[in-house]
């Protein structure tokens, strides 16, 4: 364990797990937001990246944590939604009653930049939390011009409602089920069979794209969402077979009022039949019939989450960057920022180029008491 002493609060980084007095103390703060309780049971996630954050007083009293993946030099979060898009990678900041959320936010933003020989990413929406921490954090803010999409359900007296409105849609499952595809739901905690077959996937899928980590992203996707597979509670996973043969997942977190895209994958090496499209339908089934708003998709990457989620009111994912000193802060300056975003996210992704402009940025944050 590590601890760094900040201002007023003290952020401890471990990776021993929330007791229950903690979850006690945190549980009011996510039924407020309508997040599921089970997002606790997950922190810190599995596997030897990944680290929880704790943001206490003097006294030693729980303000707040979060959770982030770091290996050294490099110290990542990802928060796309903030409700836990994303097996433990993407998570949310949690709070304690009655605490000041943006001073907390603060605090642990500072702890995370301290932990990085370079920068610190936060890669993600921005809440009101975050944004108002900001000006106590070395930083610099830039927004992309990738959105994030999720399918409003509240008109959909059914998912037929939804198939009506999408003729290429309705043909794509045709398609799927002509070639003998089928399409599953599972709730909950998962055999360790089964989940091996869900961490395949995710695997294929993280090879598929390639790039930086792909060594560390093998054990994300077996030992990481494995463990949330065979544990999560408020999962709801859907997936899609041909001849017993998994070809597609999209595991979900439910939470009070929407289902929200945790982590999938498809079989890369045979033609799987539009199961994307399959799992896209079969979310919004799931959601209207038990009466959730919506479903969220997180990033949109492809043309699928394109053309199936709303339209308008999609709101644009940041990327923030955390220093622990003004080196590193003039080294990495806005140009070299824009490259190293476009050149690695731009070359794996579709749904946009990969531009950037930088919003907000902060050399010498206000001292903090």
């Amino acid at each position: 364990m590590t601890k760094d002493s900040i201002g007023n609060i003290r952020v401890d980084v471990s990776k021993r797990r929330l007791h229950d007095r903690e979850r006690a103390l945190l549980l009011p703060g996510l039924e407020a937001r309508g997040i599921a309780p089970g997002m606790l049971d997950v922190l810190p996630p599995d596997g030897r990246f990944f680290q929880i954050l704790r943001a206490s007083d003097r006294r030693g009293q729980l303000l707040g944590v979060t959770s982030l993946m770091s290996f050294s030099p490099f110290v990542s979060v990802k928060q796309m939604l903030g409700e836990g898009n994303h097996v433990g990678w993407d998570t949310s900041m949690y709070y304690a009653p009655n605490v000041d959320r943006p001073e907390v936010a603060g605090a642990l933003l500072r702890a995370m930049a301290a932990r990085s020989m370079y920068y610190a990413m936060y890669f993600g929406r921005i809440d009101e939390d975050i944004m108002a921490a900001l000006p106590s954090v070395r930083h610099r803010l830039l927004v992309t011009d990738y959105e994030i999409g999720e399918i409003d359900c509240r008109p959909f007296a059914s998912h037929d409602d939804f198939l009506a409105r999408h003729k290429r849609l309705r043909r794509n499952l045709r398609a799927h089920s002509k070639a003998g595809g089928t399409v599953h739901v599972a709730q909950g905690p998962v055999s360790t069979g089964v989940a091996r077959q869900f961490s395949e996937l995710v695997a294929s899928t993280y090879r598929h794209h390639g790039g930086i980590g792909r060594w560390q992203f093998k054990e994300y996707a077996y030992r990481t969402c494995g463990s949330f597979f065979v544990n999560c509670e408020d999962a709801v996973h859907i997936y899609t077979a041909i001849d017993n043969r998994l070809t597609g997942l999209q595991s979900f977190v439910r939470h009070r009022e929407r289902l929200e895209l945790s982590e999938g994958g498809f079989d890369r090496t045979l033609d799987n039949h539009h199961a994307y499209e399959a799992i896209i339908a079969e979310s919004v089934a799931f959601a209207t019939q038990h009466d959730l708003d919506a479903v969220g998709y997180g990033g949109i990457w492809n043309p699928g989450k394109d053309r199936y989620t709303e339209s308008t009111g999609r709101k644009q994912i940041h990327l923030l960057q955390l220093y622990r000193g003004t080196a590193q802060y003039r080294l990495f300056g806005d140009r070299l920022s824009a490259w190293g975003f476009r050149t690695y996210f731009g070359d794996r992704f579709a749904g946009a180029s990969a531009e950037t402009e930088v919003v907000s940025r902060l050399a010498n944050p206000r001292s903090v008491s």
